[in-house]
């Protein structure tokens, strides 16, 4: 990404009003964008998202990219998805819970900054899928 001089100076200057140190500014952008392997809500959430991101892949290769919705209800409703879920400790399975959560999740414009090539393989694949693809089925950009 490419910044001007004036845009650095801008956030410098609203940092010196806001008063946060500039190494704290920069480890709480850190945190923010950085993927945790060791921990499990961070874990479970890039696991949903894979499980989303090939559903929106599969559905894509047929020409019947369905909405956000209804992707997220093929997800939840899949057999994975409860193998899945049983690896981790949250009690009983609630699939309209499940369902609006994951939706939330995927809508949630923090989050699309984890929507990135390096961070998905094509399913049985260590490929990964191109930004190209992912814009377009995850946020809509026609190429």
């Amino acid at each position: 990404m490419d910044y001007s001089q004036k845009e650095i100076k801008e956030f410098l200057n609203w940092l010196d009003r806001e008063e946060i140190p500039l190494d704290r500014a920069r480890k709480i952008l850190h945190k923010a964008t950085r993927f945790s392997p060791t921990d499990r809500r961070s874990l479970w959430k890039m696991t949903r998202f894979s499980l989303f991101v090939w559903q929106r892949v599969k559905e894509h290769k047929a020409d019947m990219l369905n909405s956000k919705i209804a992707s997220c209800r093929s997800v939840v409703n899949s057999p994975e998805y409860h193998r899945m879920y049983k690896t981790f400790p949250f009690g009983p399975f609630n699939e309209a819970k499940e369902i609006k959560n994951l939706n939330l999740l995927i809508t949630d414009k923090r989050q699309q900054i984890h929507f990135r090539s390096k961070n998905f393989v094509f399913k049985g694949t260590r490929k990964n899928i191109p930004q190209e693809l992912l814009d377009e089925i995850i946020v809509n950009k026609k190429i």
